[in-house]
C-alpha cells in the first residue's frame, strides 16, 4: 500500500514518459520533484488545477531538455540507434504474418484437394 501523501506521489504517466524519452524512472522522478518545486515557486498555492498544470508543463520541458542532453552526449547516435531498433522490428512482424498466411494457404489447398478427391 502506498502511504505517501497524494501530492508527493509522481503522476501515473511518469514511467511511460520516461520510457518514451529514453530516461530512467528514477531520473524522471527527480525531474518531477523539480517540476513541483517550480510550480510551487511560480504559482504559490499547491494542489490546485493551475499548480498541477504548471507542474506537468514544466515536467515535459525538463524531460525534453534531458532527452536533448542525452542526444548531445551521444553525438547524435542515440536517435539513429532508436530508429534502427524500430526498423529491425518491422521485418520480424512481417515474417510472422507471412508465415501465418503460408500456413493458412497450405491448409486451404489441402482441404480443397481432399474435397476434390471425394467428390
Amino acid at each position: 500500500m502506498n502511504t505517501k501523501p497524494f501530492h508527493d506521489r509522481p503522476p501515473k504517466i511518469l514511467p511511460w514518459l520516461a520510457r518514451k524519452a529514453g530516461i530512467t524512472e528514477h531520473r524522471a522522478e527527480i525531474l518531477w520533484h523539480a517540476a513541483q518545486r517550480y510550480a510551487t515557486r511560480h504559482g504559490g498555492e499547491t494542489a490546485t488545477p493551475a499548480y498541477w498544470r504548471a507542474a506537468m508543463d514544466r515536467l515535459l520541458e525538463l524531460i525534453a531538455a534531458e532527452t536533448l542532453r542525452a542526444d548531445a552526449a551521444s553525438f547524435g547516435l542515440r536517435h539513429w540507434a532508436r530508429v534502427n531498433a524500430r526498423f529491425w522490428q518491422a521485418p520480424v512482424a512481417l515474417l510472422d504474418a507471412a508465415s501465418l498466411l503460408v500456413l493458412h494457404g497450405t491448409r486451404l489447398v489441402a482441404t480443397f484437394g481432399q474435397a476434390s478427391r471425394l467428390g
